[in-house]
């Protein structure tokens, strides 16, 4: 059996307050309202520090799944976008990096608006800005490949909670 917890207060049918565990006093559940709950067993069984932690680290990666995605649908983006820049330009990757370094911003930002006057022709376009945005950062990362992430090192995470559970901040 399981008794669950509104985060924000439920609507109350309008009863005497007889105390019942009947469901028909319950409200129907809304598929529309997608409000957090939490269950709470009522069994007798101890949760145990180990299955409390496998919760959090899943409720964690639950969480963080629909940002890694984003970022990988971005990275894709401006993979995808570069492509076709190289295209636009009859040069190979590698000959359009060093062609852009060497370039000052009045002639990427020229460059760019041939690109996506175009381009735009067979896509909806970007405006010439968020392109050569995109273009910069497909080739910061090409040079830089880094190599530690801040949010998604387990170490770095929830400091607060690590204090709180007593753990140090060396990831032990």
């Amino acid at each position: 059996m399981a008794l669950r917890i509104s985060l924000i207060s439920p609507k109350f049918n309008r009863k005497p307050s007889n105390i019942q565990t009947e469901r028909s006093l319950l409200p129907p559940p809304n598929p529309m309202n997608r409000r957090s709950t939490f269950q709470v067993s009522c069994s007798k069984k101890k949760i145990t520090d180990a299955e409390i932690a496998i919760d959090l680290a899943t409720e964690i990666a639950r969480i963080k799944i629909p940002a890694i995605q984003r970022k990988e649908a971005m990275n894709k983006s401006k993979e995808l976008l570069f492509g076709e820049f190289c295209q636009y330009l009859s040069q190979k990757p590698e000959e359009v990096e060093q062609k852009w370094r060497d370039m000052d911003e009045t002639e990427k930002m020229g460059l760019v608006k041939g690109f996506v006057s175009e381009w735009s022709l067979s896509f909806h376009p970007l405006s010439s800005r968020s392109v050569k945005d995109m273009l910069e950062e497909h080739l910061k990362k090409e040079v830089e490949n880094p190599s530690v992430n801040l949010s998604s090192s387990p170490s770095l995470m929830f400091p607060s909670l690590k204090k709180i559970l007593g753990m140090t901040q060396n990831g032990t």
